[in-house]
């Protein structure tokens, strides 16, 4: 018998969709498999979804707690799960019925420690967008040192730091997610992505992300965009002391987030004191960035302009990025 994998799903007041995620991953032609549904305190009918779901099939297993947030949800599951392997899906999203089964193969025929696949957008009118354009053709694979990855997620190439999309070993893996509004996807691949001897990332998408207009990355709030700023600093802190490896792509990846921050908070009245640290950043970093042959060439751009005044350099930027 193949090995079992541990599928958790975070739930919090999701049940307009959450019967499409079961479905898909009891779908799924790898069967061996623990289905871990935890509720984060609902309360719409969530928590009646999941036990509904247990009555119907042995491998599904609801657990209740109060509201905690992602990142301590996750923990409790990983702190609960019997299985050999384990990955996550969203409790509004879904995945394809061979999802488990090509991630599963994908790290065992290529002996690596993780294993990691592309995904869609998809939006509730049936649109979808592949994350990402990668000029290979599909079911290209891509593997690298787990230090090398991180390197090219802190650039924004190939590989994305979210926790889905992704199969753990759990001998191999050793996964805490750190309790942050944004960004702490990318805060928990600092700590295990440089422990991995080799991942593997297939270029396939199977992994299907629900755009919800309603949720906090689309509300404007402006505490909780800044709060992108204050953990890509965490980010870069913790990256520098890994390995000085990291240190061009951990700058490259603050300044990013402190130039996407700072055109959206921009105009905005109150504002005043986060726009002048962000500025501070800017200044402080902006050189490594420009001579980084490496760094995506908008944001060097970008950096060479703000020489010229910060408002100077937004109003270009909404020039280009439109």
């Amino acid at each position: 018998m193949k090995p079992l994998i541990s599928v958790i799903v975070p739930i919090y007041n999701v049940e307009k969709y959450l019967n499409k995620c079961i479905d898909s991953i009891l779908n799924q032609t790898y069967e061996n498999l623990e289905i871990l549904l935890i509720d984060d305190g609902s309360t719409d009918s969530s928590a009646e979804i999941c036990e509904n779901y247990a009555k119907k099939d042995s491998r599904v297993k609801p657990y209740h707690k109060q509201n905690e947030g992602l990142s301590k949800t996750r923990n409790f599951a990983i702190s609960v799960m019997t299985g050999d392997y384990y990955c996550f899906v969203d409790g509004d999203d879904s995945v394809h019925c061979d999802y488990i089964m090509t991630m599963y193969n994908t790290m065992v025929e290529n002996q690596a420690d993780l294993s990691m696949c592309l995904y869609y957008y998809v939006w509730n009118d049936g649109r979808k967008k592949l994350t990402r354009n990668i000029n290979y053709s599909e079911d290209t694979l891509f593997t690298d040192t787990g230090l090398d990855a991180l390197r090219k997620i802190l650039y924004g190439k190939i590989y994305a730091p979210s926790c889905c999309c992704k199969l753990f070993d759990k001998s191999k893996t050793n996964l805490y997610c750190q309790t942050y509004l944004t960004g702490e996807d990318v805060l928990a691949s600092v700590s295990y992505f440089p422990t991995l001897n080799k991942v593997a990332m297939l270029n396939k998408p199977l992994y299907y992300y629900l755009q919800n207009d309603a949720s906090l990355t689309k509300v404007f709030k402006p505490e909780n965009i800044y709060d992108t700023v204050l953990t890509a600093t965490e980010i870069y802190k913790q990256s520098v002391s890994t390995s000085y490896t990291l240190e061009k792509a951990a700058t490259y990846y603050l300044i990013e987030k402190n130039l996407t921050v700072l055109m959206k908070l921009y105009g905005h009245e109150g504002q005043e004191d986060k726009i002048k640290h962000i500025k501070e950043n800017i200044k402080k970093y902006r050189k490594t960035v420009i001579m980084d042959s490496e760094a995506e060439l908008r944001t060097r751009i970008a950096c060479l302009i703000s020489y010229f005044g910060i408002g100077t350099l937004c109003k270009i930027r909404n020039m280009i990025t439109k």
